[in-house]
């Protein structure tokens, strides 16, 4: 009996797959590496045969990543001479090395994600217009959702790794005070990107505001309810016992949105009362205005550091909606998409740079915001662990969105009636 010997992938060539996951998905991702490792040990094209031992895939799998990987110029087809009649079977081999394969995986990823966004969501008419400062071809302003923390790491990440360098990208992180500001900064002209929670953008753009997201930056939103078991006098556990209760939260916050939304859904609205709030939620919690308030992950962490005893409903639980996201004005797509692809490349490359060590970026952050860089650190990695991945973008890499996601977000908010035309 004549045995062949194999090269496979072990657990030490992880690190490889994830680095080209980030942008190409899980399973062309490891075909990919399998590939570029495999060319570092032998001379011979890959076959089939030895693509499904190497990388423990079966046939169909393999045959979409490799017509995948072979659009995108990542990998040559071959065939291969063999005594056998009929059709010589195929084979193939990286076209260039490890290094130049991930840039050019991210440089794809981010031209998807551009067309992505069109397919969604339509390509931008003529009678968009950029306004503001015109910056040039290689500047591009970032506005962020909030003060300087833990989810701003990926950004930090690529700045300080590099990546925007890389793809030939200056750019420059300006923090706003919430969703509604950093849209409002993109509309106004003031920013050429922003990052804004999905209910913000929705309302924005149903008011008219020629925004779209480019980039889902975590697929699950962050917003929860909480309360202390002082204030709320017992364990909060389920949605069935918010129903006689005060909920505290903002007027026109991505959260409080996301609550409204949360109590729209779970058919709350007459059997509790709505607080609006001023500042920080917790104050109202705190000072017994309210018995419950919406938040972010980071809040009952701020009370659990205090001493207090924390209970928290997560609204994503009951209904799938998209976290922050990286929004362009329509225009921008066709004026300024070299330097939206370059922004969404170096981003990628952050990305992946942040959830390997996110140290130096945390750093970043710490020097110009509250937190000391251990706390931004472990809420971008459990911000990524429970919030950051879905099984799009597993299989499509980073920053992937769906329609439908989207669309069940809108009918939502309408019938919620929270899709108002002022954002």
């Amino acid at each position: 009996m004549r045995s062949r010997t194999f090269w496979v992938l072990d657990d030490e060539d992880e690190a490889v797959v994830d680095d080209l996951a980030v942008g190409l998905g899980r399973t062309p991702a490891r075909v990919l590496a399998y590939l570029l490792l495999r060319a570092e040990r032998e001379d011979d094209p890959a076959r089939t045969i030895q693509l499904q031992v190497g990388t423990e895939l079966s046939r169909s799998p393999i045959s979409d990543a490799v017509a995948r990987l072979e659009d995108d110029e990542l990998v040559e087809r071959s065939t291969v001479d063999t005594d056998a009649t009929g059709r010589p079977p195929s084979a193939w081999t990286p076209a260039t090395d490890l290094d130049t394969s991930r840039r050019r995986v991210y440089d794809c990823h981010a031209e998807t994600l551009l067309e992505r966004a069109e397919a969604i969501f339509g390509r931008c008419s003529d009678t968009d217009s950029a306004t503001g400062d015109e910056r040039s071809g290689s500047e591009l302003a970032v506005a962020l959702n909030w003060h300087p923390n833990g989810l701003h790491v990926p950004f930090y990440a690529a700045v300080e790794t590099g990546w925007y360098d890389e793809y030939g990208i200056e750019v420059e992180l300006d923090h706003r005070a919430g969703s509604r500001r950093a849209v409002d900064a993109v509309d106004a002209g003031d920013a050429d990107v922003g990052v804004a929670g999905a209910a913000t953008v929705l309302r924005a753009r149903a008011a008219g505001v020629p925004v779209v997201p480019i980039a889902v930056l975590y697929q699950r939103a962050m917003a929860v309810l909480y309360s202390t078991r002082e204030a709320f006098g017992t364990e909060l556990r389920s949605v069935d016992q918010l129903r006689g209760r005060r909920i505290g939260m903002p007027a026109r916050s991505e959260t409080g949105v996301l609550g409204r939304l949360f109590v729209s859904q779970a058919a709350l609205g007459d059997d509790l009362e709505i607080t609006a709030t001023a500042g920080e939620e917790r104050a109202a919690l705190l000072s017994g205005e309210a018995d419950v308030v919406t938040g972010s992950i980071t809040d009952p962490r701020q009370l659990e550091r205090q001493g207090e005893t924390v209970d928290t409903l997560f609204p994503t639980d009951h209904f799938p909606i998209y976290g922050p996201t990286i929004v362009a004005r329509e225009s921008a797509l066709r004026e300024r998409r070299s330097a939206l692809a370059s922004f969404l490349a170096g981003t990628v490359g952050g990305w992946i740079e942040a959830t390997d060590d996110a140290d130096r970026a945390a750093e970043r952050i710490a020097d110009r915001g509250d937190d000391e860089p251990d706390r931004v650190r472990e809420t971008f990695e459990r911000a990524v662990e429970e919030f950051g991945h879905s099984d799009d973008s597993r299989e499509r890499g980073w920053g992937w969105q769906r329609e439908q996601t989207w669309n069940r977000l809108r009918t939502a908010l309408e019938q919620g009636e929270l899709l108002a035309t002022d954002p």
